[in-house]
């Protein structure tokens, strides 16, 4: 896919209006839910949910696996434990935008069977390529959250996770929590690392990854690792203030505790614990 990563394109004008009615017509998408988690991407949602639910449908007439798993999600989905799951792999419906040579925009999906991630919730892929950096980036969302039948995702929070992949085969993440829509928080993290300069661990390995490929793509000498993909994880969503920084700071002790993890490019400890540290350097009065 040819497009430009978050907060360097326009991003798509939400259509809630659209959205209700394409609603209508869709058996197992929820286009509204798709358009909450893509929000301030250029991704079309509404198209992007037209062959998802295609994609969906033809593949539960051979496996009725979206329909048991639409029947869960109906049923309460994780408070009733486990989603259904195949023992033949991992299901996962990627979804592309493709820009042909005339500048038409193409929309496909495939479903695809990793068959070592068995028993892994399934999964919706966003998959698409910068442009003008010539890397991959893929956006990971659980297949739950897209499926009709939760409860309105607008108001709630989500827990997200950005690995940034190197030259040097280093895989560096970043957990956060945002109530926003997370790449409307990306968009920062980008305009922090190329017009503010900002300091922060992550905006600054951004920074420096994105600018040592950017010279490289010019044929310019350039020793520091470069950025070779992006990919963000949608961990969890739909939560209350309260459960995502929890999620928050048990992934970021986990994995991604600057202090702790080689890897990490959380500077200080996610959820309350974070903000509790955060509040000791606000000023007084």
């Amino acid at each position: 896919m040819r497009t430009l990563p978050p907060g360097l394109l326009p991003a798509f004008k939400p259509d809630w209006k659209a959205a209700d009615l394409l609603n209508e017509r869709l058996r197992f998408v929820d286009p509204t839910a798709l358009m909450h988690l893509s929000r301030g991407l250029t991704f079309n949602p509404l198209r992007s949910a037209e062959v998802l639910d295609d994609v969906l449908t033809a593949f539960d007439e051979t496996s009725g696996y979206v329909s048991d798993m639409q029947a869960w999600v109906r049923g309460g989905g994780l408070q009733n434990g486990p989603s259904p799951s195949l023992s033949s792999g991992r299901i996962v419906a990627d979804v592309t935008e493709t820009m042909n040579a005339e500048r038409k925009v193409l929309h496909a999906a495939a479903i695809l069977n990793v068959e070592r991630e068995a028993g892994i919730a399934p999964a919706v892929f966003l998959s698409m390529v910068s442009p003008t950096l010539d890397v991959g980036m893929r956006v990971e969302l659980p297949m739950r959250a897209v499926l009709k039948g939760n409860p309105p995702l607008e108001g709630t929070y989500t827990v997200y996770l950005h690995v940034l992949m190197t030259s040097d085969g280093r895989d560096l993440v970043y957990y956060g929590v945002t109530k926003r829509g997370w790449s409307l928080r990306f968009q920062e993290h980008t305009r922090l690392a190329v017009a503010r300069k900002s300091h922060r661990l992550f905006a600054r390995t951004l920074r420096n990854l994105t600018a040592a490929r950017a010279q490289e793509l010019y044929s310019v000498p350039d020793e520091r690792p470069k950025l070779r993909g992006l990919i963000t994880t949608i961990c969890a969503t739909g939560l209350s203030r309260d459960e995502a920084l929890d999620v928050e700071e048990a992934m970021v002790e986990k994995y991604s505790l600057a202090s702790k993890h080689p890897d990490g490019l959380n500077m200080i400890p996610g959820g309350a614990a974070g903000l509790r540290g955060t509040a000791a350097f606000r000023p007084r009065g």
